[in-house]
C-alpha cells in the first residue's frame, strides 16, 4: 500500500509540475552582430591590391547613407588582413556602398537584402543579390560572413 501511495504521490507531481523557464532569449548576455562581407580586391594575377600597396589601407573609406565609414580595411588579424570589411546591413532592396580606394577612384558595391529575422532587436538579412560596379559577384562562404573577390 506504501509503494502505491508512493507512486502516486510521485506521478501526481510529475503531471502537476509547471514549467516556469522563460523561453526568450536573454539579450544581456550575448553579443549579437550582423554578418560582414569581405571584399578582396586582386589583380589578374592574384595580388592583393591592398597589400601590395596599390590602394593604401588607411586611404581607402565607405560611404553609406551619408555616413562615412573609415578604418574598413584590417591590418593585423591574418584571416582578413588586407580585406575591406562592411556589415551586411541597410534594409529591404538594394543598398549601395560607395568604396574610395583613392582620391580619383571610387567603386559601388550594391547588396539586395531582405530581412531574415529580428534577435535582441537586431535586424539580421539575407544577401539576395551582390554586384560590384555592375556586374553580379558569386559570394563565397567564409565562416559564417561572405567574401567576394574582385579583379581589377
Amino acid at each position: 500500500m506504501k509503494k502505491i501511495a508512493l507512486s502516486l504521490l510521485i506521478l501526481l507531481s510529475v503531471f502537476f509540475c509547471k514549467n516556469d523557464d522563460d523561453n526568450e532569449i536573454d539579450c544581456s548576455l550575448i553579443d549579437i552582430g550582423p554578418p560582414n562581407i569581405y571584399i578582396e580586391l586582386v589583380d589578374a594575377n592574384g595580388n592583393n591590391l591592398i597589400e601590395n600597396e596599390t590602394y593604401i589601407a588607411d586611404n581607402i573609406t565607405v560611404t553609406f547613407k551619408g555616413y562615412i565609414i573609415e578604418n574598413v580595411v584590417f591590418k593585423n588579424v591574418p584571416s582578413v588582413e588586407n580585406f575591406i570589411a562592411l556589415s551586411v546591413s541597410g534594409s529591404k532592396g538594394d543598398n549601395t556602398f560607395n568604396i574610395h580606394l583613392s582620391e580619383n577612384e571610387t567603386d559601388i558595391l550594391t547588396l539586395n537584402l531582405s530581412e531574415r529575422e529580428v534577435i535582441c532587436s537586431v535586424t539580421f538579412y539575407t544577401i539576395n543579390e551582390t554586384t560590384y560596379n555592375g556586374e553580379i559577384q558569386t559570394l563565397k562562404d567564409f565562416n559564417g560572413d561572405y567574401l567576394i573577390t574582385i579583379t581589377k
